[in-house]
């Protein structure tokens, strides 16, 4: 790379970054380290990509002097590098690059919506511990209600890492949410694939001025949306095993004869010893 300008290799190392797969982003990023050979200009340069892909993967950190997670997202961004926990009540100061939180200071309410943000931060709060293992959620206020899911699950020892995420928006007194979901998962054992998924979701719920019930109502369907959601995705990768996986395997050995896997031990061992 060294024929490049700096401007060519940040956008190159860029592009990796903002690719990288759930849980890799360090990977990644040592490895281009080693490819571009200038800390300087890494460490300047990528600032922006790491606030980007943490901003769009909804990165977590814990906020200064509390134990809960909150997530990053353009919803809760003060400003480039200042974040709000909602729950707290809180703002405070993120390094990208190190996923760490300083700077803790009072931010402001919102108003007349915090009642429902409440309720629906409590609802929430009981629906991941029920539904995901090692899940977050985020709920920010004001004009629009937004509640933001990220759940993680990263098993490099058998070389796959997955992504859940989904945001869902209303407004305090609205009857229709909207929401998206995504999931991203990575294998990576002798090769290098991918699945990608997403999906946009809406749905209609009653408010009769009630933060608590309209919060409850709200989560109901958000559980029923996000199960039949998880539930076709397992359908679909039944179908394609039964179709496109299978068709893409070859039915013989290059041979074409079979394989007498009883066999092949014994054949080994025939070998070693005709060798000696």
């Amino acid at each position: 790379m060294s024929e490049l300008s700096d401007e060519a290799k940040l956008q190159i190392v860029g592009g990796f970054l903002k690719e990288s797969p759930p849980g890799e982003i360090n990977d990644v990023f040592n490895d281009v380290r080693v490819l571009l050979e200038d800390e300087a200009l890494l460490e300047n340069g990528v600032t922006s990509c790491f606030q980007e892909y943490n901003l769009e993967q909804f990165a977590t950190v814990v906020p200064p002097g509390q134990q809960h997670q909150v997530i990053l997202s353009k919803y809760g961004q003060l400003d480039g590098e200042r974040f709000v926990d909602p729950r707290s009540g809180t703002s405070f100061v993120v390094d990208h690059i190190r996923h760490t939180a300083s700077d803790a200071q009072p931010a402001d309410s919102h108003g007349s919506s915090e009642p429902y943000r409440q309720a629906l931060d409590t609802a929430s709060i009981a629906y991941i511990e029920d539904h995901y293992p090692d899940g977050t959620a985020t709920v920010y206020g004001g004009e629009q209600l937004v509640l933001a899911i990220v759940d993680n699950k990263y098993n490099p020892n058998n070389f796959w890492n997955g992504r859940w995420r989904s945001v869902w928006i209303t407004q305090p007194g609205a009857t229709e949410v909207t929401g998206s979901l995504k999931v991203n998962v990575h294998y990576y054992e002798d090769g290098n694939v991918q699945l990608t998924a997403n999906k946009d979701i809406t749905f209609s719920v009653t408010d009769s001025g009630d933060p608590q019930a309209f919060a409850k109502a709200v989560i109901k369907q958000i559980a029923k949306a996000e199960s039949d959601f998880q539930v076709a995705l397992s359908e679909k990768f039944a179908e394609m095993s039964e179709s496109i996986f299978k068709a893409l395997r070859r039915a013989l050995p290059i041979t074409r004869s079979k394989i007498n896997w009883d066999s092949i031990a014994t054949y080994k061992v025939g070998s070693e010893i005709s060798s000696k």
